[in-house]
């Protein structure tokens, strides 16, 4: 077994296997048991700095006669029914690849960003995204979480980037994709009929997506204030989302939207809408050969999961999959979206890399967000004040979490040099005493009983004092 930053760490590590190996024979003893396919192997590997398969080979075979187990499904399955009405969720076991390699791309990201500075002219905050102590915090609160495999760190700075952020994108678009499918239902309940549209424009090769977007903006203004032909557009129409999409394939970048909008039954005028877009893009100089063919296409709603499917991020293909349908947020099987090129990025393709960083700095220079609701349709629907895309990403402490204690802004900063916040969590859910033998073999000392919101608090009302002292 290979140790991690020290003994200790390799102890840590070699117990976490031993833990495994003893939560297999409790699932096999209920009738629970399962195959251990590489996938879930691999990210073991990766968190805990050892070699896992070796340990797993030697868990004890299944006993197909085990009183209660399901009979195999056949041959050609991977997993065998489990009996009913049991469940057992594998995130509460093992992290999803997809959250462990979230993790990691944002730390390849910040290190991608790290010669970026505000004096270039565009915004930075997602430079420090899950590496910076949020303001009001005097160090990082770190949580046990019951329902997951992994714990929680409080009191560090996100960005909020929807489109960009390999951590906050997914959170964003899952919030967002519920949000839309609850329009949905409120909009069909008071009798309007939903229809996806999607606007798109000829892209060509070697454009910036800088470029596209501004082209775009221009056109889709034009489409928006056409007089009176734009009112009788929206005449009968409840409102619409609208959702970002851009990415990178053959051609270079491509930028479009998603439309969902409600109108009253008949309402909408398909081929006028579509011939007025056509306008808009002639105006602009985009109206090329096959335009007519696919800068637009539009179709009826009849099902909330084809809300949700108007309601997509253009995130990772995973975090999509696990939604029914995510795309007005976005979008990312088509081309390369950033999430992918990010991955190809960090797996040494430095053409990539310089692609990713520019299609960010397009993107946060323009404050482009996956999801924007028509103006009083929220109101109309009845839902909620909109959350901003930071709020939507903070992740808050809830009632079930289990405060293990805190890391001081050094120790916070020896676990980001070794890239380790998402180890730190694995070890959270085994408990305080597994997380200071995973800090001693980083030789960052322990844990500390503080809570770092009260002592911060603490700290600045003693700084500012008063005027009269």
């Amino acid at each position: 077994m290979r140790d991690f930053g020290g003994g200790e760490a390799g102890t840590f590590c070699g117990e976490a296997v031993r833990s495994l190996s003893a939560l297999s024979q409790e699932l096999d003893a209920a009738g629970l048991g399962m195959q251990k396919p590489a996938s879930l192997v691999r990210p073991l590997s990766f968190l805990a700095g050892v070699e896992v398969e070796s340990a797993l080979a030697g868990m004890p075979a299944r006993d197909e006669t085990a009183p209660g187990r399901a009979a195999p499904l056949g041959k050609n399955a991977d997993f065998e029914s489990p009996p009913p009405p049991e469940v057992v969720d594998i995130h509460a076991v093992l992290p999803p690849p997809a959250t462990v390699r979230a993790w990691y791309l944002r730390s390849y990201a910040r290190e991608a960003l790290a010669g970026v500075t505000n004096k270039e002219g565009w915004p930075v905050r997602m430079r420090f995204c899950g590496r910076n102590i949020t303001r009001g915090f005097d160090g990082v609160g770190i949580y046990a979480r019951p329902d997951r495999a992994y714990g929680r760190v409080h009191g560090v700075c996100v960005c909020g980037q929807s489109l960009a952020c390999p951590v906050c994108a997914p959170r964003i678009a899952a919030f967002r994709a519920a949000e839309v499918a609850e329009g949905f239902k409120r909009a069909a309940a008071a009798g309007y009929e939903a229809s996806l549209v999607t606007f798109t424009a000829p892209h060509a090769l070697g454009s910036t997506l800088g470029k596209e977007i501004d082209c775009f903006a221009v056109a889709w203004r034009r489409f928006n204030c056409q007089g009176k032909a734009s009112q009788k557009r929206r005449r009968g129409s409840l409102g619409s989302q609208i959702g970002r999409e851009c990415t990178y394939g053959a051609a270079g970048w491509h930028y479009h939207h998603h439309q969902l909008r409600f109108d009253e039954p008949g309402k909408f005028n398909r081929e006028r809408t579509e011939a007025q877009w056509l306008a808009a893009l002639d105006s602009v100089g985009r109206k090329w050969r096959g335009a007519e063919l696919h800068a637009f296409a539009a179709g009826l709603v009849g099902n909330e999961a084809g809300a949700r499917y108007v309601a997509k991020l253009a995130t990772a293909a995973d975090a999509q999959g696990r939604a029914i349908g995510l795309e007005v947020a976005g979008g990312s099987l088509k081309g390369k979206n950033l999430a992918t090129l990010l991955k190809l990025a960090a797996g040494g393709d430095a053409d990539v890399r310089a692609i990713w960083v520019a299609g960010v700095r397009d993107i946060l220079v323009r404050k482009v967000s996956s999801v924007r609701w028509s103006p009083r349709l929220r109101d109309r629907l009845g839902m909620a004040v909109e959350k901003s895309d930071v709020e939507i990403a903070k992740e808050e402490v809830v009632d079930t979490d289990v405060f293990l204690g805190a890391l001081s802004p050094w120790q916070w900063c020896g676990v980001l040099e070794w890239k380790a916040e998402f180890p730190l969590l694995i070890a959270a859910n085994q408990g305080r005493e597994a997380v200071n033998s995973f800090l001693a073999g980083l030789e960052l000392g322990e844990l500390n009983d503080e809570d770092p919101r009260l002592v911060q608090r603490i700290e600045i009302n003693k700084s500012r004092g008063s005027k009269h002292d």
